[in-house]
């Protein structure tokens, strides 16, 4: 019995719609019923995503359908012309803020950093260190008065303050275009500050060795600014009386510990330029005069000929330092920068350099790697004699 536009009930239990006056046929819509008919997707309907459970479905065909619409199949996935397909999924983190706010914090931090380096500059000069007491143990603190316990304090504070370089083992591919080189003659490493009218040279491990007026800005009582600084990585020759300036963190109180390598380094030779009269002159304000050593190209033909020319120096060559030209100041140990003895020249990098580099080679000196392997033993074991003796004198102390 069919009541007029009500759905009637069969006697299994399923419901057949049926209009008055309608062609469309009757569809038994419980899956296995007799008259069951699988409806065609309407066009513009989109098939089911992934995972979409069909678990009444046994048509792989619509299975591959809902596949072929999840997935793109190009050669060009990232089409410029089209929209990313991650980016209905990007979030932007700390969208929150306005851009401008997100500028000034990003100045702010880039600012914040430098302002680290000016105050770390000053304290060098100043000898302001703060923190540095945690160095020093309190019961050595009470045993020692108050200008020994400073002294202590502020060589700890000037150690490792100088950039120092790797063995040169391995030639860098961008060799002729970005790195420079310098001739080094032999001499000791120093760290030389300026400031508050005095010149004080602090050897590599911190210990001060050399305290004197100079004509660099900050090094003399008579010059007319009293807060002025300078500090200078040098190489100094005991023979010629001469501090050999190889870079140049800050002069006249402006640092460039965030300066590359050519800007400091052409800078250096700016500055000799404008005050060579006061470098060079040898006077009792100024008992050791200050010289820039020149920097030349690391091009086979730069290097060919510095290495077979007049040195720039009357003591002997030491070796060679390779900047990158890239590098900020960065104290300590840098593969950035590369040492290489003169020598060794003609095997690493297949240059000739003159008879006169070529004699300073040891007569047992059998290729670089043997060399470089017996000077990290060495090195090694005297690292270990001196740690042996320090705990040896602990345990006296103790005792």
């Amino acid at each position: 019995m069919t009541t007029e536009g009500k759905p009637m009930t069969s006697e299994n239990g399923s419901c057949n719609s049926t209009t008055p006056g309608s062609d469309q046929p009757e569809i038994e819509l419980r899956p296995g019923g007799a008259g069951f008919q699988r409806l065609s997707r309407p066009p513009g309907i989109n098939p089911p995503p992934p995972g979409f459970n069909t678990r009444n479905s046994s048509n792989f065909d619509d299975l591959a359908d809902a596949f072929a619409g999840s997935f793109t199949v190009t050669n060009t996935p990232n089409d410029p012309n089209r929209p990313h397909p991650r980016f209905a999924q990007f979030k932007m983190k700390g969208s929150s803020l306005p851009q401008d706010e997100r500028r000034k914090k990003l100045l702010s931090v880039q600012k914040q950093r430098r302002d680290d380096l000016i105050n770390h500059a000053r304290c060098l000069a100043m000898g302001e260190f703060e923190g540095d007491d945690q160095d020093v143990d309190d019961g050595d603190e009470e045993d020692m008065d108050t200008t020994e316990f400073r002294q202590r304090r502020m060589a700890k504070s000037y150690k490792k303050q100088l950039m120092l370089s790797e063995w040169l083992v391995e030639v860098p591919e961008d060799l002729s275009t970005h790195w420079v080189l310098i001739l080094c003659p032999e001499g000791r490493r120093n760290f030389v500050v300026a400031s508050n009218g005095i010149t004080k040279v602090y050897s590599k491990n911190g210990k001060q060795v050399k305290k004197f007026p100079s004509n660099i800005p900050g090094g003399s009582r008579t010059q007319k600014r009293r807060n002025s600084y300078s500090i200078l990585d040098c190489i100094f020759s005991e023979k010629e009386k001469i501090f050999y300036i190889l870079d140049m963190m800050c002069w006249d109180g402006f640092q460039y510990y965030d300066c590359d390598t050519e800007f400091r380094m052409s800078w250096v030779q700016q500055k000799f330029i404008e005050n060579k009269d006061e470098l060079m002159d040898s006077s009792r304000m100024n008992p050791y005069r200050f010289l820039p050593l020149p920097v030349y190209q690391c091009t086979p033909e730069s290097i060919h000929s510095a290495l077979n020319s007049s040195l720039p120096f009357q003591d002997k060559l030491d070796g060679l330092l390779i900047y990158h030209k890239q590098v900020h100041y960065m104290p300590g140990y840098t593969p950035l920068v590369g040492w290489l003895k003169g020598f060794m020249v003609p095997e690493l990098l297949n240059i000739q350099v003159s008879e006169e580099i070529m004699a300073q080679k040891p007569n047992d000196y059998a290729g670089m790697k043997v060399m470089l392997k017996s000077t990290f033993e060495r090195v090694e074991k005297e690292k270990k004699s001196i740690k042996d003796g320090e705990m040896e004198s602990e345990t006296a102390k103790a005792e």
